[in-house]
């Protein structure tokens, strides 16, 4: 080389090969001084090369790959510097059309991302972004370089949501690196990098999402490049990291040791694998202390502690200024040493971690994804040393700012955002005579925002199971019952209820919400009515699909299809959702479309008499009544805690799982009184009928009496023979509880002793929510007949359940006393079967067996001949037709003791597919019992159906039970008739009308309607000389005086229309006598 001459053309070239040649070896062999050669000899062959040479582009780029090299092994912030430049040169020489354009622009856009790591500028970031989005674009389908380029241009939108927090960053990623995965081959070099790139986006969002699915596929796919990387790989430890951090989340979520200690040891092995001067290093040996802090945890062991703490302060000792994770390594330490100064009192740690979370705000860009998380850090640490005998004069004012300043923090996640709100409220409530000045919000004001960041906590975009399982609603449950409780005490009790309903059942009002009626948005704007429609129904399929995460031994990509297909279809259309409400409240006159309702709205809740809502709190507890005239009275509850609360359920529940009212079925015989295995009961001194008998007579004092003796001074509107009828809405641990129950019960039955319950008093049903008593109450049947089309399914013997034999009896009942009633038993009753004939009939009387599974609240089940019937396979079915559903079967009012607020039970399920009024059971029935109830129940139905107007399901259930309880010996058989409960409201049949006509003059009748509306009647019809009522009706007119309210009556003729004034609340038979004869 040394005898070539510098104007030779060839030396150039020579130099350039040996360059690469070097550059090749140092790649597979590692060795530092080739590639300092390598880098030496570019350098030198680019000086050689002239600018209009056409070996330019080739000299520029393969220094550029030199250097960039250098920089990965060495971290020098100079070379990535001319890294960018030497590239910049190379994408300005070259036009779009030239074949390695997109390569180019592949390496600018790489070399802008390192540099955003490394120094944080956003502006390279959004550089990169738009360099790979380019290079993806001029790269063509099958290029063997496209897999790399899709997963380049996904890595750089990811660290884009990490900064800003914009789902549709993400959700683009995953596309992204999914296409990546996929198109390339097994035992390509790049797979396990692909992989792991794949498996972070999805750990990501289920951060974001809180879907466990997503947290699982992850660690397949990390899992699997770790098993494609050799030990000695540069990228080997970046691997181990990913599937040690993913087993750790997954450990939070489900407390599986194994799950900490296989993190324990890939991160370990990351640690050893990288040198002290890389720059992983710093981010591999905190991830490790963070493991060993939630194994401390766990063990209580100071060792795993201090181990902990080690980590910590060396990866903040080995970060350099600049480090782009700086941050998070301090954010953590000082949450380590809050810890530690809680266990030792050591002032000094409490100091040095206000110090370090300080730091790691003022580094942190303003709108950064997780600003508000540490904001909120920081201001516990200064509410903590407020709280201890440390406390300094301005530790309030500083907490209080950096709670405001993290609530407004629009970039993070609502849920530290609703967190922030939770915490401002209470700091201000306990410390408000600290303030000189009053505060920028108050507590109400902070719990209205918090409030508002509800909907956007639990993600549309999830499947229903995903947002069950999420770790949202039980923080959105405490943040609620706390706003209630605070509206309550400042006797806003309007605001109070509007807030427990923004709390209660919030997956259940999202899939509603997606069913809500658009006519007149499409009178007005049908393109968006249209649109807003196909999305609703497609994510309302996908709400309810799932998939399983796969083991690790299996082929990673084989999960693609599915998470493509499902998870991302719904992330994108639970995006455009969005953007189509928004659109939609930009228009005039939907300013409030599906937006949460108000007071005025909820009145029309009352038609069947008050609702009362019961809201349980640590300091106090306190029920709400609405009723018809728009108001909501108070009642206080003093004599009901949270901690009595708890109590008297868990109670219950160890009653009922020692005799196994819980985990039995309906067809075991197992005496309910006899001792045995109490699976996992608590052991009870007290027989269950005291038992259950002290459990009612507390519901009785603390929370029933007090109620219904505001609630009868109340005008309830109700005929004079019945009885008045309440709805309860109950929350929190009284959830569960059988408030219609509640009672003095007399321990020996005889002629002289009395009860005092509520059963005497009123007649009982529950709501999940407000929302559910709202719908239309006028019902049109099925068919062409008046009365209800009634489908009964009976399950006699399910393959793989004890036998029920009884449900043939049971379902002969109902078929004896409904008319119009189509029976599935036995074979006939398969899942698809039911389903159809669910949709074309009013009533459905399941007798069967009924699964609650806890673990997943959506596969909840009845128990069909050829399978289960699931609540999400019912969620994902419309039933226009939908009245009456009666659960005769084991708990299909359970619910999850986990998720009080969300009402995860059958019975709320049937209300959610559209059914207005469901009879369920709080726990296992007899099979002996229920014909018995059934028998009376339908008995009663009957009678309405036959009187017309309304039907009554809770009156009927209350018979029935009654008749139980009236038995010989019945009234303290509490476990036989207790369980049986009504959910949601009763409707009215449109009644039908007999039409005559005038015997002198025989008048064309063209149209006349009867519409009732609670106890108003619109009349509209044409030139008639007679017309009679249906008797049925006129009966029901005559028994309870009911008064037409006719505003405009119009005869509409084939001349001139007459018109008839008829005063408003004129009696039936005066407006017989008013119309007009021949």
């Amino acid at each position: 080389m040394g005898a070539t001459e510098d104007d030779n053309p060839e030396k150039a070239d020579i130099i350039s090969n040996l360059g690469v040649v070097l550059d090749t070896r140092f790649k597979c062999v590692g060795e530092r001084q080739d590639l300092e050669e390598a880098v030496s000899l570019q350098h030198f062959a680019d000086s050689l090369t002239p600018d209009d040479s056409p070996n330019k582009l080739s000299r520029l780029s393969n220094l550029a790959g030199s250097i960039l090299l250098r920089f990965k092994r060495e971290g020098r912030a100079d070379d990535l510097e001319e890294v960018i430049g030497l590239l910049t040169r190379v994408v300005e020489l070259v036009p779009d059309s030239h074949v390695h354009k997109p390569g180019f622009l592949n390496n600018l856009g790489l070399s802008h991302q390192t540099r955003f790591e490394q120094f944080g500028n956003t502006t390279d970031l959004e550089n990169s972004i738009a360099l790979h989005a380019r290079t993806v674009e001029l790269t063509p389908d099958g290029h063997p370089d496209k897999p790399s380029r899709l997963d380049n241009s996904a890595n750089s939108l990811t660290a884009r949501f990490m900064q800003l927090g914009k789902l549709e960053d993400l959700e683009n990623a995953v596309v992204l690196h999914a296409r990546a995965v996929e198109l390339t081959p097994d035992g390509h070099p790049e797979k396990p990098s692909r992989l792991s790139n794949s498996g972070s986006s999805l750990e990501i969002r289920f951060e974001r999402l809180g879907n466990l699915e997503d947290l699982g596929n992850a660690i397949v796919l990390y899992a699997h490049a770790v098993e494609l990387t050799p030990d000695g790989h540069p990228n080997k430890q970046v691997w181990l990291n990913n599937l040690a951090a993913s087993l750790t989340r997954r450990y939070e979520r489900t407390r599986d040791l194994k799950d900490l200690e296989k993190a324990i040891v890939h991160q370990s092995r990351a640690v050893d694998l990288t040198s002290d001067g890389h720059p992983r290093k710093p981010t591999l040996v905190h991830n490790l202390g963070a493991m060993l802090q939630i194994k401390f945890k766990r063990s209580g062991s100071l060792d795993d502690m201090d181990q902990a703490n080690t980590h910590f302060a060396k990866a903040v000792i080995l970060a350099p200024e600049g480090y782009p994770n700086k941050p998070t390594l301090l954010y953590n330490l000082g949450n380590s040493l809050q810890i530690r100064f809680h266990k030792s009192g050591n002032l000094q740690d409490m100091e040095e971690a206000i110090r370090c979370s300080t730091q790691s705000v003022e580094l942190l860009p303003k709108n950064h994804a997780e600003l508000a998380r540490i904001l909120r850090s920081l201001g516990i640490l200064y509410e903590t040393r407020l709280r201890s005998p440390h406390a300094q004069f301005d530790d309030a004012t500083h907490a209080m700012d950096v709670y405001l300043e993290a609530m407004q923090c629009t970039n993070s996640h609502p849920l530290e955002q609703l967190r922030a709100c939770d915490q401002y409220a209470i700091l201000l409530s306990e410390f408000s005579h600290l303030f000189a000045t009053p505060p920028q919000l108050t507590l109400l004001d902070a719990y209205k925002h918090a409030l508002g960041l509800v909907p956007q906590c639990i993600w549309l975009g999830n499947n229903v199971r995903g947002r069950y399982t999420s770790e949202e609603l039980p923080v959105i449950g405490v943040v609620v019952n706390n706003a209630v409780t605070a509206a309550i005490s400042a006797g806003e009790y309007g605001l109070a209820l509007e807030w427990v309903e923004t709390g209660r059942a919030v997956v259940w009002s999202q899939v509603l919400q997606l069913r809500a009626p658009l006519d007149d948005l499409r009178r007005l704007h049908p393109q968006l009515a249209n649109d807003l429609d196909h999305v609703s129904q497609t994510l309302q399929y996908a709400a309810n699909s799932s998939s399983s995460s796969l083991p690790l031994s299996t082929n990673a990509h084989k999960i693609w299809p599915s998470l493509e297909g499902q998870t991302q279809s719904s992330h994108t259309y639970a995006l455009e959702y969005d953007k189509l409400i928004t659109r939609i409240r930009d228009l005039d006159g939907f300013e409030d479309f599906l937006r949460p309702k108000n007071l005025s709205q909820f009145i029309g809740a009352c038609t069947s008499g008050p609702v009362v809502v019961i809201n349980v709190h640590e300091f106090r507890s306190d029920a709400l009544v609405l009723h018809g005239a728009g108001d909501v009275v108070h009642v206080s509850l003093p004599d009901l805690s949270f901690f009595r609360a708890t109590d008297v359920q868990s109670q219950l529940w160890d009653l009922l799982r020692a005799k196994r009212f819980l985990n039995r079925s309906r067809g075991e015989t197992r005496d309910e009184h006899c001792d045995g295995d109490d699976r996992g009961g608590r052991v009870t001194a007290m027989d269950p009928p005291d038992m259950m008998r002290k459990i009612l007579a507390d519901l009785w004092n603390w929370i029933v009496k007090p109620i219904m003796d505001v609630v009868l001074t109340l005008s309830v509107s109700q005929p004079s023979t019945a009885l008045p009828h309440v709805t309860w809405c109950p929350t929190g641990p009284i959830t569960f509880l059988p408030l219609h129950a509640a009672g003095i019960y007399p321990k020996h039955e005889s002629p002289n002793t009395h009860s005092q319950t509520i059963m005497d008093i009123a007649v009982s049903s529950y709501t999940p929510t407000l929302e559910a008593l709202l719908k239309p109450r006028t019902k049109a049947t099925a068919g062409d007949t008046e009365y209800p089309k009634a489908l009964v399914v009976s399950q006699p013997a399910t393959p793989n359940c004890d036998p029920i034999p009884n449900t043939r009896t049971e379902a002969g009942i109902v078929m004896s006393l409904i008319e119009h009633s189509t029976p599935l038993d036995d074979t006939a009753g398969t899942i698809q079967a039911v389903l159809e004939s669910m949709a074309t009939h009013d009533w459905v009387h399941l007798a069967c067996h009924g699964v609650q599974n806890r673990a997943d609240p959506t596969n909840s089940a009845f128990a069909l001949y050829d399978g289960k019937l699931t609540l999400s396979m019912l969620m994902s079915h419309h039933l226009p037709n939908a009245d009456l559903a009666v659960l005769s079967a084991c708990q299909t009012a359970t619910g999850d003791e986990k998720l009080s607020e969300e009402a995860v039970h059958l019975s709320a399920g049937m209300l959610n597919v559209g059914y207005k009024s469901v009879v369920g059971t709080m726990w296992s029935i007899s099979d002996y019992i229920a014909p018995e109830v059934m028998r009376v129940f339908y008995t009663v139905m009957a009678e309405q159906v036959k009187a017309g107007g309304e039907l009554r399901p809770a009156y009927a259930l209350h018979e029935a039970t009654k008749a139980l309880r009236n038995k010989p010996g019945g009234m303290n058989d509490f476990l036989r008739w207790v369980p049986f409960v009504h959910f949601g409201l009763w409707t009215e049949l449109q009644t039908r009308l007999l039409l005559t006509f005038c015997s002198r003059r025989r008048t064309c009748i063209r149209c006349l309607t009867v519409c009732l509306v609670h106890y108003n009647v619109f009349l509209q019809c044409t030139r008639i000389s007679l017309f009679i009522l249906y008797y049925h009706f006129l009966q029901q007119v005559i028994k309870y005086h009911w008064i037409v309210h006719v505003y405009d009556f119009v005869v509409p003729c084939f001349y001139q229309p007459d018109r008839i004034a008829v005063p408003v609340q004129m009696p039936v038979t005066a407006i017989i006598d008013k119309c007009p004869s021949p």
